[in-house]
Protein backbone atom coordinates (compact mmCIF):
# COMPACT_ATOMS: atom_id res chain seq x y z
CA UNK A 1 0.00 0.00 0.00
CA UNK A 2 1.33 3.24 -0.49
CA UNK A 3 2.88 5.39 2.31
CA UNK A 4 0.05 8.50 1.26
CA UNK A 5 -2.45 6.11 2.12
CA UNK A 6 -0.96 4.77 5.62
CA UNK A 7 -0.98 8.51 6.27
CA UNK A 8 -4.54 9.01 5.05
CA UNK A 9 -5.29 5.62 7.56
CA UNK A 10 -3.55 7.47 10.47
CA UNK A 11 -5.76 10.70 9.61
CA UNK A 12 -9.25 8.55 10.14
CA UNK A 13 -10.78 9.26 13.75
CA UNK A 14 -11.07 5.38 14.77
CA UNK A 15 -7.18 4.67 13.98
CA UNK A 16 -5.61 7.99 15.02
CA UNK A 17 -2.82 7.41 17.45
CA UNK A 18 -1.84 3.69 17.07
CA UNK A 19 1.38 2.92 16.86
CA UNK A 20 3.38 3.00 13.53
CA UNK A 21 3.64 -0.73 13.60
CA UNK A 22 -0.04 -1.47 13.57
CA UNK A 23 -0.82 1.11 10.93
CA UNK A 24 1.72 -0.39 9.04
CA UNK A 25 0.64 -4.07 9.45
CA UNK A 26 -3.12 -2.88 8.86
CA UNK A 27 -2.30 -1.18 5.67
CA UNK A 28 -1.10 -3.77 3.96
CA UNK A 29 -3.82 -5.65 4.50
CA UNK A 30 -6.11 -2.89 3.31
CA UNK A 31 -7.65 -2.96 -0.73
CA UNK A 32 -7.70 0.71 -1.95
CA UNK A 33 -10.40 1.47 -4.13
CA UNK A 34 -11.93 5.18 -5.78
CA UNK A 35 -15.19 5.37 -6.26
CA UNK A 36 -16.83 8.16 -8.62
CA UNK A 37 -20.20 10.36 -7.76
CA UNK A 38 -22.98 7.82 -7.30
CA UNK A 39 -21.43 4.47 -7.24
CA UNK A 40 -22.76 2.56 -4.50
CA UNK A 41 -20.06 1.29 -2.00
CA UNK A 42 -21.98 -0.81 -0.41
CA UNK A 43 -25.39 -2.06 -1.67
CA UNK A 44 -28.58 -2.88 1.38
CA UNK A 45 -28.72 -6.47 2.20
CA UNK A 46 -25.32 -7.17 0.82
CA UNK A 47 -23.55 -10.13 2.48
CA UNK A 48 -19.69 -8.44 2.76
CA UNK A 49 -18.22 -8.20 6.44
CA UNK A 50 -15.42 -6.06 5.21
CA UNK A 51 -14.96 -2.66 7.19
CA UNK A 52 -14.44 0.36 5.47
CA UNK A 53 -12.40 3.48 5.60
CA UNK A 54 -13.23 6.86 4.03
CA UNK A 55 -9.86 8.67 3.32
CA UNK A 56 -11.31 12.12 0.63
CA UNK A 57 -14.93 12.43 -0.06
CA UNK A 58 -18.37 12.09 1.34
CA UNK A 59 -20.84 9.34 1.37
CA UNK A 60 -25.10 8.81 2.11
CA UNK A 61 -26.04 6.04 4.28
CA UNK A 62 -29.64 5.04 2.08
CA UNK A 63 -32.42 3.42 3.37
CA UNK A 64 -35.77 2.64 1.71
CA UNK A 65 -39.34 3.39 2.71
CA UNK A 66 -42.37 1.64 2.37
CA UNK A 67 -42.82 3.33 -0.31
CA UNK A 68 -39.54 1.96 -2.35
CA UNK A 69 -38.44 5.42 -1.87
CA UNK A 70 -34.30 6.01 -0.84
CA UNK A 71 -34.17 7.50 2.58
CA UNK A 72 -30.85 9.22 3.50
CA UNK A 73 -29.72 8.19 7.13
CA UNK A 74 -26.75 9.96 7.06
CA UNK A 75 -24.38 11.83 5.07
CA UNK A 76 -20.98 11.56 6.35
CA UNK A 77 -17.58 13.47 5.43
CA UNK A 78 -13.87 11.74 5.19
CA UNK A 79 -11.84 10.61 7.43
CA UNK A 80 -14.49 7.93 8.61
CA UNK A 81 -15.05 4.67 8.98
CA UNK A 82 -18.33 2.79 8.38
CA UNK A 83 -19.42 -1.09 7.85
CA UNK A 84 -18.49 -2.43 11.78
CA UNK A 85 -22.62 -3.42 12.33
CA UNK A 86 -21.78 -6.06 9.69
CA UNK A 87 -19.08 -7.32 11.25
CA UNK A 88 -19.50 -7.11 14.60
CA UNK A 89 -23.06 -9.30 14.22
CA UNK A 90 -22.42 -11.12 10.81
CA UNK A 91 -26.08 -9.96 9.52
CA UNK A 92 -26.49 -8.37 6.03
CA UNK A 93 -25.78 -4.93 5.40
CA UNK A 94 -28.42 -2.78 6.90
CA UNK A 95 -27.88 0.21 4.75
CA UNK A 96 -26.36 1.35 1.16
CA UNK A 97 -23.64 3.29 1.16
CA UNK A 98 -23.31 6.28 -2.12
CA UNK A 99 -20.65 8.29 -2.49
CA UNK A 100 -21.93 11.77 -3.16
CA UNK A 101 -18.58 12.90 -4.54
CA UNK A 102 -15.52 11.11 -5.87
CA UNK A 103 -14.22 9.14 -2.72
CA UNK A 104 -10.94 7.29 -2.06
CA UNK A 105 -11.74 3.87 0.02
CA UNK A 106 -9.85 1.05 1.42
CA UNK A 107 -10.88 -1.78 3.15
CA UNK A 108 -10.28 -4.83 5.27
CA UNK A 109 -11.13 -8.22 5.04
CA UNK A 110 -13.70 -9.35 7.98
CA UNK A 111 -10.91 -11.58 10.04
CA UNK A 112 -8.89 -8.66 9.72
CA UNK A 113 -11.46 -6.14 10.87
CA UNK A 114 -12.32 -7.89 14.03
CA UNK A 115 -8.53 -8.87 15.03
CA UNK A 116 -8.63 -4.61 14.69
CA UNK A 117 -11.86 -4.53 16.70
CA UNK A 118 -11.34 -6.89 19.24
CA UNK A 119 -8.15 -6.72 19.89
CA UNK A 120 -7.10 -3.24 20.17
CA UNK A 121 -8.64 -1.93 23.19
CA UNK A 122 -8.54 1.64 21.76
CA UNK A 123 -10.29 0.43 18.67
CA UNK A 124 -12.71 -0.92 20.68
CA UNK A 125 -13.59 1.93 22.64
CA UNK A 126 -14.03 4.15 19.98
CA UNK A 127 -16.31 1.90 18.12
CA UNK A 128 -18.52 1.64 20.91
CA UNK A 129 -18.60 5.46 21.23
CA UNK A 130 -19.41 5.93 17.82
CA UNK A 131 -22.42 3.41 17.97
CA UNK A 132 -23.66 5.51 20.98
CA UNK A 133 -23.04 8.45 19.40
CA UNK A 134 -25.12 7.85 15.97
CA UNK A 135 -28.06 6.41 18.00
CA UNK A 136 -27.93 9.78 19.76
CA UNK A 137 -27.74 11.20 16.35
CA UNK A 138 -30.80 8.62 15.07
CA UNK A 139 -32.81 9.44 17.88
CA UNK A 140 -32.69 13.28 17.01
CA UNK A 141 -33.31 12.76 13.62
CA UNK A 142 -35.93 11.25 14.45
CA UNK A 143 -37.47 14.45 16.20
CA UNK A 144 -37.03 16.16 13.12
CA UNK A 145 -38.83 14.03 11.22
CA UNK A 146 -41.52 14.47 13.75
CA UNK A 147 -42.11 18.52 12.15
CA UNK A 148 -44.87 18.46 10.27
CA UNK A 149 -43.99 21.67 8.74
CA UNK A 150 -40.73 21.23 6.14
CA UNK A 151 -39.59 24.81 7.02
CA UNK A 152 -39.47 23.40 10.40
CA UNK A 153 -37.49 20.72 9.37
CA UNK A 154 -34.69 22.62 7.91
CA UNK A 155 -34.61 24.41 10.56
CA UNK A 156 -34.59 21.73 13.18
CA UNK A 157 -32.04 20.31 11.03
CA UNK A 158 -29.73 22.93 10.51
CA UNK A 159 -29.87 23.81 13.93
CA UNK A 160 -28.70 20.18 14.97
CA UNK A 161 -25.71 20.91 13.15
CA UNK A 162 -24.44 23.42 15.20
CA UNK A 163 -21.74 22.58 17.55
CA UNK A 164 -22.92 22.16 21.69
CA UNK A 165 -21.01 25.69 22.19
CA UNK A 166 -22.67 28.31 20.51
CA UNK A 167 -23.20 31.59 21.52
CA UNK A 168 -26.07 33.40 20.37
CA UNK A 169 -24.25 35.66 18.99
CA UNK A 170 -21.70 33.63 17.15
CA UNK A 171 -21.19 33.16 13.41
CA UNK A 172 -21.05 29.83 12.44
CA UNK A 173 -20.31 28.48 8.99
CA UNK A 174 -21.33 24.85 8.25
CA UNK A 175 -18.93 22.79 6.33
CA UNK A 176 -19.52 20.58 3.49
CA UNK A 177 -23.70 21.00 3.49
CA UNK A 178 -25.27 18.64 1.89
CA UNK A 179 -27.34 19.57 -1.37
CA UNK A 180 -30.48 20.16 -2.00
CA UNK A 181 -31.48 16.74 -3.27
CA UNK A 182 -29.29 15.40 -0.15
CA UNK A 183 -31.58 17.70 2.21
CA UNK A 184 -34.64 16.27 0.55
CA UNK A 185 -33.90 12.98 1.37
CA UNK A 186 -32.92 13.34 4.82
CA UNK A 187 -36.08 15.65 5.43
CA UNK A 188 -38.29 13.11 3.64
CA UNK A 189 -39.76 15.74 1.42
CA UNK A 190 -38.53 16.53 -2.30
CA UNK A 191 -36.62 19.55 -3.49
Amino acid sequence: MKAVHVKLLAQVPLLTGLPDEDMNSLAKVCRAEQFARGDYIIERNDTSRRLFFLLSGQVRMLDMNRQGQEVALAIIDAPTHFGELSVIDGYPRSAAVQATTRCEVVSIAPRDAENLIYTVPQVSQRIMQNMAAVIRKNNLHRLVLQQQNIANRLAAYLLAQLPANVGPNQVICIRNMPTQYDLGILLGTTR
